[in-house]
């Protein structure tokens, strides 16, 4: 029972330690805390930041665990829909993805470790793959307004 009182004790004096330094604005964040999810949690808390109003995932997930955590909660408007949020969750997904594969594109084409029918075919098709990801760039910016 005395483990319970001083454990709740140094949540208590952890808690109010935050708190103040919280109200004195803000402070340089040195520490980084990593949280593994899947693909599709990750799309929902995206799709939720989203509809919070927050463009920057980190944000929310700091916004979300201080107010939570001290008791604080700043709301904000959400300047999109549900179900806009989730479409640009996933137009950003994809966009990484394709991102992602170009970049790996780049370094093997430039290293010589692409063979010549590939690289001719991404020649002969690379304005159909720009003009994608300008209809989901065009897209996006419709959504978020």
């Amino acid at each position: 029972m005395a483990a319970d009182a001083s454990s709740t004790e140094a949540r208590a004096s952890a808690r109010a330690g935050a708190s103040q330094a919280a109200d004195a604005g803000p402070a340089k964040r040195t520490r980084t805390v990593a949280v593994r999810l899947s693909e599709a949690e990750e799309a929902a808390w995206i799709a939720a930041a989203l509809a919070d109003g927050y463009r920057q995932l980190g944000a929310w997930v700091r916004e979300r665990a201080v107010a939570g955590y001290l008791g604080k909660v700043r709301p904000r408007q959400s300047a999109v829909s549900s179900e806009a949020a989730q479409e640009i969750a996933a137009l950003r997904q994809e966009m990484a993805r394709w991102g992602n594969n170009l970049n790996q594109i780049a370094r093997a084409v430039n290293a010589g470790q692409v063979p010549a029918n590939i690289e001719q075919h991404l020649r002969q098709h690379w304005p159909q793959y720009g003009q994608t990801l300008a209809r989901m760039a065009d897209r996006l910016d419709a959504l978020e307004g």
